[in-house]
């Protein structure tokens, strides 16, 4: 039996700046993305039917129906090829769920790679990032899961050429925060930002980087915090800690990420946060592009 297996790499804004709700109810943005080397993991098995199996660490409750991101996407890839096909699907979820970190976008990704290679299909990347575009406005990039900056609503993705590989912490406090009640906060604070060319900038090295990456921010903070206030007080916590170089909320939260100096920092820093909060996620990382 023909099996196939993918990563669905965490993704993480390192800067995002949000526009003000267009007509179509959709908001423009500008982000650079990059990717850590952690993820859900997916496998795709030949089967006479479509079906999906969820289990893993943060898998329970996970509705395994038609609406999940794996299977919409599974169903778009059958429609572009005007083929009736099957797969038994299963997804290892290891990231936390609505945690701003991607991973429902990052698996319908995982699920167009791995479905165009089982069935033979010949789409190329460039192919499944525009099937992608009606799953999510963040399935795009995570086709090819590389650093990018990201714009328009997701669909514009430019290459950022050389990008160094960052270390950091990512810390999720364990309650999730509701993507669409972050975007209405941040409607009803009145904190659309007027949104002109995207700035594109490069970087030879970490420190570099995150000189850089310190002159934007996460323009979702304001609204995130303000419905739900430990969010903003365990920033300002990881502020204060002399590991982290830089802090950000990732995407419309709940998961935070402390930038360190280094892979040891980071694995310290680790092991810090455990003892400080045992009863949050916390997992030392990578980021860049998918490995």
């Amino acid at each position: 039996m023909t099996s196939i297996c993918e990563t669905a790499p965490a993704k993480i804004n390192l800067t995002l700046k949000v526009g003000r709700r267009a007509t179509d109810g959709y908001h423009p943005m500008q982000s650079l993305v990059v990717f850590a080397n952690i993820g859900d993991e997916l496998s795709f098995e030949s089967a006479p039917d479509l079906s999906l199996k969820i289990d893993g660490p943060f898998g329970s409750g996970l509705d395994a129906g038609p609406d999940n991101l794996v299977l919409r996407a599974a169903n778009a890839l059958i429609a572009a090829t005007g083929c009736q096909k099957g797969a038994a699907i299963t997804l290892h979820k290891t990231l936390p769920v609505a945690s701003g970190i991607g991973g429902g976008s990052a698996d319908a990704a995982a699920a167009l790679r791995g479905l165009n290679r089982l069935w033979d299909s010949g789409f190329s990347y460039v192919d499944l990032e525009k099937m992608g575009q009606a799953l999510g406005a963040d399935v795009p990039v995570c086709v090819q899961s590389r650093p990018r900056f990201m714009s328009g609503t997701g669909e514009i993705l430019h290459d950022t050429g050389s990008w160094p590989i960052l270390h950091g912490v990512l810390i999720n406090p364990g309650f999730t925060l509701s993507t669409a009640q972050v975007f209405a906060r941040f409607d009803e604070m009145n904190l659309g930002q007027v949104l002109s060319g995207h700035t594109y900038f490069v970087a030879n090295n970490a420190h570099d980087a995150l000189t850089e990456l310190k002159t934007h921010s996460n323009c979702l903070t304001r609204a995130a915090t303000a419905l739900e206030p430990r969010l903003g007080e365990l920033l300002e916590t990881l502020e204060q800690c002399p590991q982290a170089q830089l802090v950000r909320l990732c995407g419309s939260g709940a998961t935070c990420l402390a930038l360190t100096d280094d892979q040891e920092s980071a694995v310290d820093f680790e092991q810090e946060l455990r003892m400080k909060y045992p009863k949050h996620w916390v997992q030392s990382v990578k980021l860049g592009g998918a490995e």
